[in-house]
């Protein structure tokens, strides 16, 4: 059997065009960055902690998450001493996050060690463009507090 080289050239395109899904580069990976707008609905800076002359107050934060289920916390904190003045400080905080339909858990997901002392995993609501977790300080988790983040970049 001869095929014609038009024919021939026909079947090597069929044969490209019914590979493209395979050839084409895979969907890039993508990041996200919140931006904290709000603690309970108050605008920042607010006040998160205040006693015994004490205030911790935070002035912004951000949560990124990656693709490959990582989260990253940075909060700037405004810390008011009554008998030491105040200072600034920003704490970063590498976890892992596991989302469920809208919902994300962030935290470690191995375990406490014995004799260790562990938070526990944060919960909360992600959208396209907010994120909403909540954080309890008080020994009855029964009224958390709510950060709410916007989606300010993806990347």
């Amino acid at each position: 059997m001869h095929l014609s080289c038009q024919n021939f050239c026909l079947i090597l395109l069929c044969a490209t065009f019914g590979c493209r899904d395979a050839i084409e580069p895979s969907p890039k990976p993508v990041s996200r960055l919140f931006v904290l707008q709000s603690v309970d609905n108050r605008p920042l800076p607010t006040i998160i902690s205040a006693g015994a002359g004490d205030t911790t107050q935070v002035l912004w934060s951000t949560v990124t998450l990656d693709s490959t289920g990582q989260a990253v916390t940075v909060h700037h904190l405004s810390h008011a001493y009554l008998q030491y003045g105040s200072e600034e400080n920003t704490y970063t905080l590498r976890q892992q996050y596991r989302l469920k339909a809208d919902s994300i858990e962030i935290g470690g997901f191995g375990g406490c060690p014995p004799g260790a002392m562990c938070v526990g995993n944060l919960h909360g609501k992600l959208t396209d463009s907010t994120l909403a977790i909540a954080e309890f300080y008080n020994p009855y988790p029964t009224n958390p507090i709510i950060y709410l983040y916007h989606l300010v970049q993806t990347y």
